[in-house]
């Protein structure tokens, strides 16, 4: 199964959709909440082991994993 996570500052994750390429339902419904979360402000990246991250600006649903992360701000 891929996950959807979107990281929450200081809150850890939240795992918002999970899908398997086998069942069109659940791509369905993780490009809904991947479309509903990918806000401005917000970046997006594809998860494919360590070291192999990738920026993405929308759905992927070949990916085993994607994270949704708030913007850095700086002060």
């Amino acid at each position: 199964m891929s996950k959807l996570r979107l990281l929450k500052t200081g809150h850890g994750d939240l795992c918002l959709a999970e899908w398997d390429v086998a069942q069109p339902d659940s791509i369905s419904d993780a490009e809904r909440a991947f479309a509903e979360h990918f806000t401005p402000g917000r970046m997006a990246f594809r998860l494919d082991g360590p070291g192999k991250t990738t920026p993405i600006r929308e759905f992927d649903a070949s990916a085993p994993e994607i994270l949704l992360v708030p913007a850095i701000q700086g002060g």
